[in-house]
This record gives structure tokens, sequence and C-alpha cells, in this order.
């Protein structure tokens, strides 16, 4: 099996709120911090993939597109 790097991905996810609420509560809402563990796949100028899961035959399950744009910071865990 061909050698991924295992990361650590710190990033910014969009949240949303669907109930009613005041106007000015708004200025309070943040995007959610959020942070992914996977093998890094091949990726784009514009994202990066990765993969939780790994089989020896090529094949990954629950994948991830991550835009760079929403990526804090990247960690390599081995």
């Amino acid at each position: 099996m061909r050698k991924r790097p295992l990361i650590v991905v710190e990033w910014d996810d969009i949240s949303s709120y669907s109930s009613w609420g005041i106007e000015k509560e708004s200025k309070d809402w943040t995007p959610l911090r959020c942070v992914s563990v996977g093998w890094k796949m091949p990726s784009g100028k514009k994202h990066l993939t990765m993969a939780s899961t790994r089989s020896e035959g090529k094949q990954c399950t629950d994948r991830q597109v991550i835009p760079k744009g929403c990526i804090i910071k990247i960690r390599r865990l081995e």
C-alpha cells in the first residue's frame, strides 16, 4: 500500500441557525471550529481531500473535501 500521510486538520465550517431570533443576536454567531483526522488523498489547488479509512486494496471511505480557505492548521501525525 502506498504510504500517505496521516494528518490532523483544524478548519472552520459553516454554521446555520434556523429558528426565529432577534436580528442583533446575529453579531454573536460564528463559524464552527472543527478538527478532522485522516489520510491525505490527492487534492486540488483549492481543496484538501482526506479519508478516515483506507484498505490495502487502495480503497477509501468517509472522505472529506475541505476548501483550503477554511483550513486553519494542518499537522502531520506520522
